[in-house]
Protein backbone atom coordinates (compact mmCIF):
# COMPACT_ATOMS: atom_id res chain seq x y z
CA UNK A 1 0.00 0.00 0.00
CA UNK A 2 1.22 3.65 -0.92
CA UNK A 3 1.74 6.19 1.74
CA UNK A 4 -0.95 8.00 0.01
CA UNK A 5 -3.00 5.07 0.43
CA UNK A 6 -3.35 5.57 4.03
CA UNK A 7 -6.25 6.21 5.72
CA UNK A 8 -5.00 9.49 6.83
CA UNK A 9 -5.35 10.89 3.05
CA UNK A 10 -7.19 8.60 1.15
CA UNK A 11 -10.00 10.15 -0.44
CA UNK A 12 -9.03 13.54 1.30
CA UNK A 13 -7.69 17.08 -0.01
CA UNK A 14 -4.20 17.27 0.92
CA UNK A 15 -2.47 20.63 1.06
CA UNK A 16 1.56 20.30 1.02
CA UNK A 17 3.22 23.47 2.64
CA UNK A 18 6.48 24.37 4.82
CA UNK A 19 6.33 26.06 7.50
CA UNK A 20 10.18 27.20 7.13
CA UNK A 21 10.37 28.35 3.81
CA UNK A 22 12.46 31.34 3.40
CA UNK A 23 11.43 32.32 -0.16
CA UNK A 24 8.89 35.19 0.07
CA UNK A 25 7.24 33.93 -3.18
CA UNK A 26 6.13 30.29 -1.15
CA UNK A 27 5.42 32.22 1.88
CA UNK A 28 2.50 34.42 -0.03
CA UNK A 29 1.36 31.44 -1.79
CA UNK A 30 0.65 29.45 0.99
CA UNK A 31 -0.92 32.55 2.91
CA UNK A 32 -3.18 32.97 0.19
CA UNK A 33 -4.06 29.65 -0.55
CA UNK A 34 -4.76 28.49 3.17
CA UNK A 35 -7.10 32.02 3.26
CA UNK A 36 -8.84 30.90 0.21
CA UNK A 37 -9.24 26.73 0.91
CA UNK A 38 -10.70 28.26 4.23
CA UNK A 39 -13.03 30.42 2.32
CA UNK A 40 -14.74 27.63 0.48
CA UNK A 41 -15.11 25.72 3.60
CA UNK A 42 -14.06 22.46 2.55
CA UNK A 43 -11.36 20.07 4.74
CA UNK A 44 -8.36 19.24 4.24
CA UNK A 45 -5.59 17.65 5.87
CA UNK A 46 -2.32 20.21 5.61
CA UNK A 47 0.82 18.55 5.67
CA UNK A 48 4.19 20.08 6.73
CA UNK A 49 6.55 19.18 4.37
CA UNK A 50 9.66 20.21 6.79
CA UNK A 51 8.78 17.29 9.53
CA UNK A 52 10.90 14.49 9.26
CA UNK A 53 8.03 12.15 10.23
CA UNK A 54 6.28 13.31 6.42
CA UNK A 55 9.23 12.55 4.45
CA UNK A 56 7.35 9.65 2.60
CA UNK A 57 4.34 11.58 2.41
CA UNK A 58 6.07 14.91 0.98
CA UNK A 59 8.13 12.41 -1.27
CA UNK A 60 4.67 10.61 -2.54
CA UNK A 61 3.33 14.06 -3.13
CA UNK A 62 6.04 15.20 -5.11
CA UNK A 63 6.08 12.33 -7.74
CA UNK A 64 1.85 12.32 -7.86
CA UNK A 65 2.18 15.50 -9.13
CA UNK A 66 5.38 15.69 -11.05
CA UNK A 67 7.06 18.40 -9.17
CA UNK A 68 10.51 18.37 -8.08
CA UNK A 69 11.54 18.19 -4.40
CA UNK A 70 10.87 21.36 -2.38
CA UNK A 71 8.00 22.82 -4.46
CA UNK A 72 5.52 24.43 -1.83
CA UNK A 73 2.61 24.79 -1.85
CA UNK A 74 1.07 21.79 -3.50
CA UNK A 75 -2.74 20.54 -3.54
CA UNK A 76 -3.63 17.44 -4.23
CA UNK A 77 -6.97 16.31 -4.89
CA UNK A 78 -6.95 12.61 -3.79
CA UNK A 79 -10.86 12.52 -5.06
CA UNK A 80 -10.02 12.28 -8.50
CA UNK A 81 -6.21 12.71 -8.63
CA UNK A 82 -6.17 15.84 -9.34
CA UNK A 83 -2.57 17.89 -8.24
CA UNK A 84 -2.22 21.75 -8.41
CA UNK A 85 0.95 23.25 -8.23
CA UNK A 86 3.13 26.37 -9.53
CA UNK A 87 1.41 28.42 -12.66
CA UNK A 88 -1.66 26.18 -12.84
CA UNK A 89 -2.19 26.18 -8.85
CA UNK A 90 -2.01 30.27 -9.33
CA UNK A 91 -4.51 30.02 -12.51
CA UNK A 92 -6.85 27.69 -10.50
CA UNK A 93 -7.30 30.21 -7.82
CA UNK A 94 -7.80 33.73 -10.15
CA UNK A 95 -10.17 32.06 -12.33
CA UNK A 96 -12.39 30.07 -9.53
CA UNK A 97 -12.08 26.76 -11.25
CA UNK A 98 -10.48 25.57 -8.01
CA UNK A 99 -13.20 26.40 -5.50
CA UNK A 100 -15.35 24.43 -8.32
CA UNK A 101 -13.51 21.58 -8.17
CA UNK A 102 -12.71 21.06 -4.81
CA UNK A 103 -16.17 21.64 -3.40
CA UNK A 104 -17.58 19.47 -6.34
CA UNK A 105 -15.62 17.13 -5.07
CA UNK A 106 -15.61 17.80 -1.34
CA UNK A 107 -18.70 19.83 -0.75
CA UNK A 108 -18.63 23.02 1.54
CA UNK A 109 -18.81 22.41 5.23
CA UNK A 110 -20.33 25.70 5.69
Amino acid sequence: MGVLEHDDYAGKLLYLHSSQSSSQLVIVAQRKLETQLESYSVPFVKIDGMEPEKKEVRKAIWEMSDQKPGTYPILVDMVNGKCYAGDDLQASQDTGSLQTALTTSYGSSA
